[in-house]
C-alpha cells in the first residue's frame, strides 16, 4: 500500500467518525469499529506509525492508557455479573478514541479536514432539530423526536443534544479560521446562533444550560484584554437576561432544582418525590456509602449497580427489581468502581489534557479548554464520558482539537489570531 492510499486510509476513518457522532449509536459504532480496524491495518503496515507509537506521547494519552488499564484489572475483583463486566469495558473504552484518533492524524491538514468533517455533521444535526421544531419533514429522525421525551432531539436525548450543541458552537468560534473564509462570515455566526438558541430555547437539558453558560462565559473572558477579564463575569448575568426574555422555560428549569431539593429535604422516604434532583441526589448518597466500603481498589468494573442494590432497604425482598444505570456523576463512578486512584486518574486525564494545551495557540488551546470545561462541567451532573453517543462525542471532540492543537500549522495561516 502506497503512503499516498495510506493517508486516504487514515483520513477516511477520522472523517467518519467525525461524521458519525452527528448519527445513530449504530452508526457510531461501525465507525469507531473502522478506526481500530484502520489503526490496527497502520501499525502492521506503516513504520512512521509504529515509531509514532513507540516514541514519546502526550501525557494526556499516557493517562488514558492506565485507566483504561485500571478498570481491565479491576474486572478481576469486581462484585458485578460479566455482562455488566463486560459493558463496563466497552462504555469506558470511549476513552481510547482519544489516542486512536491522534495516531491516525499526521497533519494539521489531516486536523483541519476531520474538523470541518465534524462541523459540518453537527451543524446539519442541529437543523434537524430546528426542522422538527417547525414541523418541516426530518426523514432521518428517529420517531417521537417532536414530543415525549425526546424535546427535538434527532437521534439521542435533549440531554446529549444540548450539550453537543453547546459545545459544538464553542468550537466553530474558537476555530472559525479554519472555515473557508467566503462563507465564514455566515456560517459561524448562523452555527453558533442556531446551536445556542437551540440549548436554550428546544431542549430542556440543564445540564447544557450550564455548559453553555461556562463556555460562552469564557469565550468572552479569552476574547477580552487583560485588565477587563474581569468583566466576563457579567456575561452568564447578561445571557441570563436574554434567555429569560427569549426563552424563559430555560431558567424556569434551572429554577426548578432549588423547588426539587427542598422536597427532597422534607420528604420522609428517600425517593417520595421522585425527580431528575431527588434521584440524583439519592444515587450520590449511595455512591458515598459504597466508596466508604472500599475507598482504595473499589468494587471492579461494572460494580455501581450492584453495589447500589446492595444499600436498598428492599434490596433481599423477592419483587425487588435490580438496577441498571449509573450514578449520573463521572466522578462517583470511577470513584466506585476503582476506589479513589481511580478518581484520581480521572482528574489526572483532564489535568494532562489542559497541560497538553498550554504551548498551542490561542484558538487551539480555548478549543481543547472548552471542551475539557464542558466535561468537567458536564461530569458533575452526568456520567457523560461512559455514556452512550455524548461520551462518544466529548471523547472525539476532545481528539480533534487535541490533534489539530499538537500538529504543527503548515506555512499558511488556518487559524484566527487573536
Amino acid at each position: 500500500m502506497t503512503a499516498m492510499t495510506h493517508g486516504r486510509f487514515r483520513l477516511i476513518a477520522v472523517c467518519a467518525l467525525a461524521l458519525a457522532v452527528s448519527l445513530p449509536i449504530a452508526i457510531i459504532s461501525i465507525a469507531k469499529l473502522g478506526v481500530v480496524c484502520a489503526f490496527l491495518w497502520l501499525v502492521v503496515t506503516d513504520t512512521t506509525i509504529r515509531r509514532k507509537i513507540v516514541g514519546r506521547q502526550p501525557d494526556v494519552l499516557l493517562m488514558v492508557y492506565f485507566a483504561t488499564a485500571a478498570f481491565w484489572i479491576s474486572a478481576l475483583w469486581s462484585s458485578a455479573s460479566g455482562a455488566a463486566i463486560g459493558k463496563s469495558l466497552s462504555q469506558h473504552g470511549n476513552l481510547l478514541a482519544i489516542p486512536l484518533v491522534f495516531f491516525l492524524q499526521r497533519s494539521r491538514r489531516d486536523a483541519v479536514i476531520a474538523l470541518q468533517v465534524f462541523m459540518v455533521g453537527q451543524l446539519v444535526l442541529v437543523l434537524g432539530s430546528w426542522g422538527l421544531y417547525l414541523h418541516l419533514p426530518v426523514p432521518w429522525a428517529h420517531a417521537g423526536s417532536e414530543n415525549g421525551g425526546s424535546h427535538y432531539a434527532v437521534f439521542s436525548s435533549y440531554l446529549d443534544q444540548s450539550i453537543m450543541a453547546a459545545v459544538f458552537a464553542a468550537m466553530v468560534w474558537h476555530l472559525r479560521g479554519i472555515i473557508p473564509r467566503p462563507i465564514r462570515g455566515i456560517v459561524v455566526p448562523a452555527s453558533i446562533g442556531l446551536a445556542l438558541g437551540a440549548v436554550f430555547g428546544l431542549f430542556i437539558g440543564r445540564t447544557g444550560y450550564v455548559v453553555a453558560l461556562v463556555l460562552v462565559t469564557a469565550a468572552v473572558c479569552w476574547e477580552m484584554p487583560g485588565r477587563w477579564r474581569w468583566a466576563a463575569l457579567l456575561a452568564p448575568v447578561l445571557m441570563g437576561f436574554m434567555v429569560s426574555l427569549a426563552a424563559p422555560q430555560a431558567l424556569d428549569r434551572l429554577w426548578l432544582v432549588k423547588t426539587e431539593v427542598a422536597a427532597v429535604d422534607q420528604s420522609t422516604t428517600p425517593l417520595a418525590a421522585e425527580t431528575s434532583s431527588s434521584i440524583r441526589l439519592h444515587f450520590w448518597k449511595n455512591s458515598l456509602l459504597a466508596l466508604q466500603k472500599s475507598p482504595w481498589v473499589g468494587h471492579g468494573a461494572g460494580s455501581w449497580s450492584s453495589q447500589y442494590d446492595a444499600l436498598e432497604p428492599g434490596f433481599s425482598l423477592p419483587a425487588y427489581v435490580p438496577t441498571v444505570g449509573n450514578p449520573h456523576q463521572e466522578y462517583l463512578l470511577w470513584a466506585v468502581e476503582l476506589g479513589l486512584p481511580g478518581l484520581v486518574l480521572l482528574l489526572a486525564i483532564l489535568a494532562a489534557a489542559w497541560r497538553a494545551c498550554k504551548p498551542m495557540e490561542p484558538p487551539a488551546r480555548r478549543a481543547v479548554q472548552s471542551v475539557l470545561l464542558a466535561i468537567a462541567v458536564a461530569c458533575l451532573f452526568n456520567c457523560a464520558l461512559f455514556d452512550a453517543l455524548i461520551g462518544d462525542f466529548l471523547c472525539l471532540s476532545l481528539a480533534l482539537a487535541l490533534g489539530f492543537g499538537l500538529h504543527a500549522p503548515a506555512s499558511s495561516p488556518e487559524v484566527v489570531r487573536p
